[in-house]
């Protein structure tokens, strides 16, 4: 089972991550891909009208009718393709044109040139469909994939018999089957090198967002989760409250065990923290021996209620080689319309209110 684990995990480096990364994933890699799209719809469109200038002077037949289909049909689908491109709500309608496009392109290739003697001199057009839409459309390995195989089974379906007859139109089956292999390889390991790269991003974005003592937040993503909140609240107008929080006397633990001991107490008060709140709770470490806990959809009585719980849980937590410690609270709730600044000043007020009045309490402002 490890063996068969390690080679999915070879081939999909997100084998064995949770759904939720796998749509961020998604999310993250249709953002990628817009770039490519956009210009590579603009830039095909232009060679089909250049293919189609040059097809009226080769072809024998059909000219009217090719015109229409390389001249104006081919190139809008992509225009628009490329407009949609820079609208959200066109996503959908532009991955689904990106992919009914090219099979549309084989089935026109092919009735034009299936019966004419030219026909080998417009098969690279099919060969070069096959490779563009997996490596060069932007479409994901399935998508990609899914629109290829279509455009195969159409190119087969329509030339498989004369390419079993002896005689050099045999090639045809080993260049489509070389363009189609090749494109498929290509799309694999592309979308393989992104996953990769999500990965190291996600990874690399997590090391700059959490603190590397505590693991919880660290101060600048505890101001971006902050604002995040207050922007929520304004929108929606749901309350939301902090607890501002500090280990009472925590210099001491460090002037008299020295400062291993005290790291080993803010993280054993982290993972408290951390495991007493609910999932949707955010906490962080804003500095020294200061946390912040963030309360969405919560008003200053539950609040209060959460403070009161941890009270319990640090006074009865027995602390490395310290054993027990005391911490003091300060509550506030978003009052509406301001900063996180004033927001996170008023909690440091009740903190302060506090600490003079004992320590080892909570205050609510």
């Amino acid at each position: 089972m490890r063996v068969i684990d390690r080679l999915t995990r070879s081939l999909d480096p997100l084998h064995g991550v949770p759904e939720a990364t796998r749509q961020e994933f998604a999310c993250w890699y249709r953002q990628a891909k817009l770039p490519q799209i956009r210009y590579v719809a603009f830039l095909t469109m232009a060679l089909y009208l250049i293919y189609a200038a040059i097809e009226q002077n080769v072809a024998r037949d059909n000219l009217g009718l090719r015109f229409v289909a390389h001249g104006i049909l081919v190139p809008m689908a992509l225009l628009a393709v490329g407009v949609m491109s820079y609208f959200e709500a066109c996503r959908r309608w532009m991955l689904t044109l990106l992919c009914v496009a090219p099979v549309c392109a084989v089935v026109a290739n092919l009735a034009f040139n299936r019966d004419n003697p030219d026909f080998a001199y417009f098969l690279p057009e099919i060969y070069l469909n096959l490779m563009w839409t997996f490596t060069v459309s932007g479409l994901s390995l399935r998508q990609g994939t899914l629109t290829a195989c279509c455009s195969a089974a159409v190119l087969m379906a329509a030339t498989l018999g004369d390419a079993l007859q002896p005689g050099a139109y045999r090639l045809h089956l080993i260049w489509g089957l070389a363009s189609f292999s090749f494109g498929l390889l290509c799309a694999f390991v592309l979308e393989k090198a992104h996953k990769i790269m999500f990965l190291h991003q996600s990874r690399l974005a997590l090391s700059a967002s959490v603190d590397g003592l505590t693991g919880l937040w660290n101060r600048a993503r505890i101001d971006q989760l902050f604002a995040e909140e207050i922007a929520r609240a304004q929108r929606y107008d749901t309350p939301f409250s902090v607890i501002l929080i500090d280990i009472d006397h925590f210099k001491q633990v460090n002037d008299t065990h020295g400062h291993a001991v005290g790291d080993a107490v803010l993280r054993q008060f982290a993972r408290l923290l951390r495991d007493s709140v609910r999932a949707v709770d955010q906490v962080g470490r804003l500095g020294g021996e200061e946390f912040l806990v963030i309360l969405p959809q919560a008003d200053v009585e539950q609040a209060s209620a959460v403070a009161r719980g941890l009270q319990r849980l640090v006074r009865e937590c027995e602390f490395k080689t310290v054993r027990h410690k005391t911490a003091s609270f300060g509550i506030t709730q978003y009052h509406g319309d301001e900063s996180p600044h004033g927001m996170l000043d008023r909690a440091d007020r009740a903190l302060y209110r506090a600490k003079a009045n004992g320590r080892d309490r909570i205050e609510v402002l």
